[in-house]
């Protein structure tokens, strides 16, 4: 059985392992860089995260010393919603676009299957947020 032309073997010099050791290597340094840019540098103002604050109203989680100076803002209670919506939001754009790209590549039952993704995505996000109030993100 003879191999075919420009067939590149699974463990070879362009094949998977070595995709994968460069994702390793990408990965690891750019974790150190932003890991040592977040140690390195001073954290800003108290006054620019109140605004920010004041105007998000993240949960406490990780704002305590920021609510502190905020008190007449309450915080959201939320997070497991807003969690789901964000999920919801990465499956609804990711599913468009990779759903949009293999219809255009002629590979028609997966496009419409992750465009399918996409609207059940939004449908979720736009239940969700029907039933607790378009206030709680847009003010």
């Amino acid at each position: 059985m003879s191999v075919p032309y420009g067939y590149k073997p699974y463990y070879g010099p362009t094949g998977k392992v070595d995709f994968a050791w460069i994702m390793i290597i990408t990965v690891s340094v750019t974790t150190v860089g932003w890991v040592a840019v977040t140690l390195l540098t001073r954290p800003e103002p108290d006054d620019l995260l109140i605004r920010f604050y004041r105007r998000t109203r993240p949960s406490l989680n990780g704002w305590r010393h920021i609510a502190a100076l905020a008190p007449d803002v309450h915080p959201s209670q939320d997070g497991w919603r807003n969690a789901l919506d964000w999920v919801c939001g990465c499956v609804l754009i990711y599913g468009a676009l990779f759903g949009s790209g293999k219809l255009i590549l002629g590979e028609t039952m997966l496009g419409l299957g992750l465009l399918a993704a996409a609207a059940a995505g939004a449908a979720i996000i736009y239940i969700d947020l029907s039933k607790r109030g378009w206030s709680s993100v847009v003010d």
